[in-house]
């Protein structure tokens, strides 16, 4: 008896958890979900730096490595890799024992590639204010071409 109450429970708990859940995807499908806005948005607090030692180490493969190429010490570049994950909320890579070894997670590869994508956006606002600068320089100011005012004869 006490088993036949028991298996009759479990099966009126997954019928009303199983409404509960279709309620739910009905109240979703009425009202389209908005993204967060971007004040709000956890990508934010991303630090440049911390998206250029996630590519190094992935082109790396190491830590120590990229912390040689990049000019900081091993741990720095640990401790950027440590706050972009906490910043996206995914482990992003897996640290090798023995060989320092790092391998890079699918969630990494996603930011890696993005990563990279925005490192080229700003190298390519570097070049361009660089040209910019450059073109400057060879124009003489437009205060330069006009002639200096005479004094006032009384």
């Amino acid at each position: 008896m006490d088993d036949t109450f028991r298996r009759q429970w479990a099966i009126q708990l997954a019928q009303e958890r199983a409404e509960q859940a279709r309620d739910q995807r009905r109240t979703y499908e009425r009202e389209p979900v908005e993204p967060p806005a971007l004040e709000r948005s956890r990508w934010l607090g991303l630090q440049v730096r911390s998206l250029l030692a996630l590519v190094v180490v992935a082109e790396e493969g190491s830590f120590v490595r990229a912390a040689r190429r990049l000019g900081y010490s091993r741990s720095t570049i640990s401790h950027q890799i440590a706050q972009l994950e906490a910043t996206v909320g995914e482990s992003l890579v897996v640290r090798g024992s023995g060989s320092r070894s790092v391998m890079v997670t699918p969630a990494g590869k996603v930011v890696v590639a993005h990563g990279r994508a925005v490192l080229k956006v700003l190298d390519n606002a570097e070049a361009q204010l660089a040209e910019l600068a450059r073109r400057d320089r060879g124009r003489r100011p437009l205060w330069g071409a006009v002639a200096a005012p005479r004094p006032v004869e009384s």
